[in-house]
This record gives structure tokens, sequence and C-alpha cells, in this order.
């Protein structure tokens, strides 16, 4: 059930190899070898059209016993791995506040780059960063990896294709307990943006996707005994849709996260609580008043988020398709989770920047 919409545009360069099934094989160094470092270099190696070569992270032990599961060099000299010649895609795993330095400085020795969301912490920022891939040829491509969630990929399909008829409301919600990373810098606002900025993304990201440009957001937070933090966004699409957005760094239980997507012809739902994980109702086709008839199904087979936002990225790089994520989009998505900052700071309606 991809979204991939491909469009042949010119290879940048040729320094992947080819594999046994005709695709390249990139020369990859990760940039940060925390959480999503882990991640991403597992997805790496099994997509059989890269190989790590280098770990790069300050901390030298952590960077040498993940290099050790890939036979990757570690190192925390980040020109060593971007004067590796052979090396062309650069995975930046660090924190938001470093993203733009980390992906100026790849991009200056001609490396493409995949990120991690957010793009940055401001508009500036994000824009500086694309501006240096592409004066450079380079592509830039950023992990809002919900795209590819089997289950809101089926979501998007529903409310694009006009299955559910015209939407009218959407929730959306998102929470679990505060993360902890390197320095604990996600309880710093100026280093992580907060709550809407680094957790609530994905679902304005969703928004954007699914109805396109945003008219205006009015959001408020609660905090106790920071860093634990609440946050309720109410999202005025420029189309009329109305959503709700949920996010919880305050939550004692497991991470979750569900939807709810109500039309005129039906209405979907999702809650990663549940072991059905994703219920369809449609209107009943004779007119009666009673509800429509519950429907379970399982887009989750044989899908891993993660390593179909990397696959694509490589596929980009190589020329083969233009990813359902670019850089644009992401600037989008931080415009907006910028005005529900905006809106709790000040008690009024804020209204995102205008897209790129």
């Amino acid at each position: 059930m991809g979204f991939l919409y491909r469009l042949r545009v010119p290879r940048a360069d040729k320094r992947y190899k080819v594999n046994e099934r005709g695709a390249g094989v990139h020369t990859v160094a990760i940039w940060g070898a925390g959480t999503m470092g882990r991640v991403h270099a597992g997805c790496y190696g099994r997509s059989r059209e890269a190989r790590v070569r280098y770990i790069i992270d300050q901390d030298l032990d952590r960077a040498a016993q993940l290099a050790s599961a890939y036979g990757a060099t570690p190192t925390a000299d980040p020109n060593v791995a971007l004067t590796d010649r052979d090396i062309d895609v650069v995975d930046v795993c660090l924190p938001t506040y470093l993203h733009r330095e980390s992906v100026e400085h790849a991009a200056g020795f001609g490396k493409h780059v995949f990120c991690e969301k957010p793009i940055a912490l401001s508009v500036d920022d994000a824009r500086a960063m694309i501006s240096a891939c592409q004066s450079r040829g380079l592509k830039l491509g950023i992990g809002h990896v919900l795209r590819y969630f089997p289950e809101y990929e089926m979501a998007h399909h529903m409310i694009t294709s006009g299955k559910l008829g015209r939407i009218g409301v959407v929730r959306l919600s998102r929470i679990g307990p505060f993360p902890r990373a390197w320095a604990d810098w996600y309880t710093d606002n100026e280093r992580s943006g907060g709550l809407l900025l680094d957790l609530s993304i994905h679902d304005f990201d969703f928004l954007a996707w699914c109805f396109g440009p945003v008219e205006r957001v009015y959001a408020r937070k609660v905090w106790q005994d920071r860093p634990l933090e609440y946050a309720l966004a109410v999202v005025r699409m420029k189309n009329g849709v109305i959503a709700h957005v949920e996010g919880s760094w305050a939550h004692p239980g497991p991470f979750s996260y569900k939807f709810e997507v109500c039309g005129s012809a039906g209405m979907i739902e999702f809650d990663s609580r549940k072991t059905r994980p994703l219920s369809v109702l449609t209107a009943s086709t004779t007119g009666n008043a009673a509800p429509g008839v519950a429907v379970p199904e399982s887009p989750l087979k044989d899908k891993e988020p993660y390593l179909g936002e990397i696959r694509e990225f490589l596929a980009y790089v190589r020329g083969e398709c233009t990813p359902r994520v670019l850089p644009e989009d992401a600037v989008a998505a931080l415009e907006i989770s910028l005005a529900a900052i905006r809106s709790a700071d000040s008690g009024k309606v804020a209204i995102p920047f205008p897209r790129l």
C-alpha cells in the first residue's frame, strides 16, 4: 500500500557500487550512536543497499559498541568519516539543536544527508540546511517516519481517496513517559523545542500530509515538576477540517498513540494499545440510521517504517524516486509546531508562517 510517487531525476553521483540485485550499495556514516543511531544502523544492515562504514559519536565507547555489530569504524572526530571519499550518505541522529551545524558540515564535504526529525528548531535554520544541500546538488532527507507507518498510510489513503467522504473532525493522540537521553537534553526547550515540537510534530506532519496547509492553531499546555508536560492543540486546516492534537510526556504507562478520523461516509480509528489495530466503520448503504459495521483490518504485516523511509531515501539518492517526505514538508510541520508553541505561550490563536 505504498504511496511512492515516482519521478525520474538526474543522479547526483555514482559513488555507490551495485549489489547482486542491481541496486546501489551506499557507504554510510552514522553521526550519533544513541537510540536512533542504533535503529538506523539496523535498517541499513537489513536493506542490503548500504553498508555502515563509520559510527561517529563523542562517546567513543558507545560508538565502538555499535560499530562492532556492523564491522564499522568508531570515531569521535566527524572529519575522519567526512573526508572518506567513499562515504556518500551521512545519517544525522544527533539532538535537534545540533542538526543545522551537522547537516551543513556534512554537505560541505559533498555528502547526501538523512537527518532525524524535527528538521531544526527554527525555520531559518531549516532553510539554511536545505540551501546547504541544494546549492551543492545534494539530497536531504528528514525522518518524518509516521508517514511510513502502515496504519497511517491506510488512513492517508482512505482520506485522500474520498472513501470516508468529506472529513469533519480528526483526533490524534501521542502520550508516554518523558524521554531520557544524553545530557538530559530533552529537559531544555532551547535544545529540544519541548513537547509540541519534538513529539506532537509527528501528528502535525500527518495533518499536513492529509489535508494541506493549516489556517490557525490554538494550543494550551501544562506542566508540573518539569520536564513533565501535557499539551492540547486545536488545529484548523484551510480546507475546514478541525483537528485535536494531544501530546503528553507525563504519562506513567508505556508509550502509545491513536487517531480517529470522522467523515461524512464513515470513520476510522486506531489505538496502539489495542490488540485489534485498526477499525473501519462505514455508513449503511441502505440509508438507515443504525451504526455501520466495524471491520477490523490489520495493515501491519511485513512493514518496517524506519526501514521503509531509509530505503526510499537511498532510492532518492540514486535518482530513482521522489520520497514522500521532502525537506519542504519538514519545514511545514515545523511551522505548525512553532505556531502551537506561540499559541500556548501567549494564550492566543497563532498562524503558521507561509510555506516555502
